[in-house]
């Protein structure tokens, strides 16, 4: 069986208690009590593990500033599993949190093949659309990647402080993987970081 895991694939995980070990994450059943008008989601215990999330529950009850960011592969149509996530960013939208959403348009073109405008089309009917229907709300933000220079200095930036060898390990990459794959890859990267930079009100 493949235990490795990785963004681009599927894994049947028979151990999450030890996947939790290994990436130090922690049980949110605890937190359920704590979480103020928790979503269907949270209720559900359909989300079961997180790291950290202690301090956005305060920043909801407190009215203090945080962030949630996520981002889509405009590569196929939108399935539950997106709109799942779409919820999660609604809902923290909702309560308080400036919204992120970055459309991986430079992922889709160097990973999955899709040209720039098939990128574009599925990003705004697809994913765009189904967003504002879902009730994301207009002082968010979303863009495409390509078109973000914002976050093209970041992944730059970024990509000094990694070497080929940490992406691989971190990725799968081997060397077959072409370059610009390891860039989307950074430019994920990128996506965390943006919200917490100065401009965006980051610490």
């Amino acid at each position: 069986m493949n235990n490795e895991i990785n963004p681009w694939g599927s894994t049947d995980i028979q151990d999450y208690s030890k996947l939790f070990q290994d990436f130090g994450i922690s049980p949110f059943e605890d937190l359920i009590p704590t979480v103020p008008k928790p979503n269907k989601y949270i209720r559900r215990n359909i989300i079961f593990g997180h790291r950290g999330y202690g301090k956005i529950i305060e920043a909801i009850k407190n009215n203090e500033p945080f962030a949630v960011m996520s981002g889509f592969m405009p590569s196929g149509h939108v399935h539950l599993g997106h709109k799942m996530v779409m919820d999660q960013i609604i809902w923290h939208q909702k309560m308080g949190g400036d919204a992120f959403v970055g459309i991986a348009d430079r992922e889709a073109y160097s990973v999955r093949g899709s040209s720039w405008e098939m990128c574009k089309e599925i990003g705004i009917n697809e994913y765009i659309l189904s967003l504002i229907a879902l009730g994301f709300k207009p002082d968010g933000h979303i863009y495409f990647q390509s078109e973000s220079d914002k976050i093209m200095n970041l992944a730059f930036e970024l990509g000094v402080k990694v070497n080929f060898s940490e992406m691989s390990s971190i990725y799968g990459f081997s060397g077959n993987t072409n370059i610009s794959h390891t860039i989307s890859a950074l430019c994920q990267s990128a996506d965390i970081l943006n919200p917490q930079v100065e401009d965006n009100s980051g610490p």
